[in-house]
């Protein structure tokens, strides 16, 4: 079987531009999300493990000071809280949840793109079968003359189409999978670093009201 180029693969039907320019699109997009991530919203596991030791140690002061040096939704987070005039566990979950929804927020944008097109790349794939398939007995039909060989090879040609949007929805797929997997598991994380920072901060509420004080800036 000869080999086809891009652009005779652009020519098969319409389907194959609209299948190119998602296949772009969703590149382009997989791209920013694993940027967004790994890099710009990638979770500060040293700032909480370094917070948590400060405030063991009873240092709110260098907590605080950590923070504010640090960026990210995480570290803002630990101000507000670390900044309450009392802390409960209910207390510091319910200040948390403004960020949490922030941070869930940045994690999923756009990620219901991957699932779409995942959804509609067959159908437009199939789209461009029927299409071509059709084009094919119609010049089959205008030459009047021909045989199994040449409908199969039209056939073969159209059917790319349908290959290219099989292949395009497994890679969203995959895409959308793999982003939600870890948002959801992103969300846990921060969720059991803010039950176990409230932990030690009731206990240190605790501690405080017999007597004990922290220290501050």
């Amino acid at each position: 079987m000869e080999t086809m180029s891009l652009s005779q693969m652009m020519r098969i039907s319409i389907a194959m531009p609209i299948l190119f320019v998602l296949s772009v699109v969703v590149a382009g997009q997989a791209l920013e999300r694993f940027y967004v991530f790994w890099v710009a919203q990638r979770l500060p596991e040293d700032l909480f493990n370094r917070v948590r030791h400060y405030m063991k140690n009873k240092d709110k002061g260098a907590a605080l000071v950590l923070c504010g040096q640090s960026a990210g939704v995480m570290s803002h987070a630990f101000v507000r809280i670390l900044s309450l005039p009392y802390w409960s566990t209910e207390k510091v979950v319910e200040t948390f949840q403004l960020y949490r929804q922030k941070l869930h927020m940045d994690l999923s944008r756009r990620l219901g793109l991957f699932g779409t097109v995942s959804f509609i790349a067959p159908l437009i794939g199939l789209m461009g079968t029927v299409l071509g398939i059709m084009r094919a007995f119609h010049d089959l039909a205008s030459a009047g003359a021909g045989g199994p060989t040449v409908v199969a090879a039209g056939i073969s040609e159209a059917l790319v189409a349908t290959a290219a949007g099989i292949g395009l929805a497994v890679m969203s797929a995959v895409f959308y999978n793999y982003f939600t997997l870890t948002v959801r598991s992103r969300m846990s994380t921060v969720d059991l670093w803010v039950f176990e920072l409230a932990q030690i901060l009731e206990e240190l509420q605790a501690k405080a009201s017999d007597g004990d004080t922290l220290r501050q800036i």
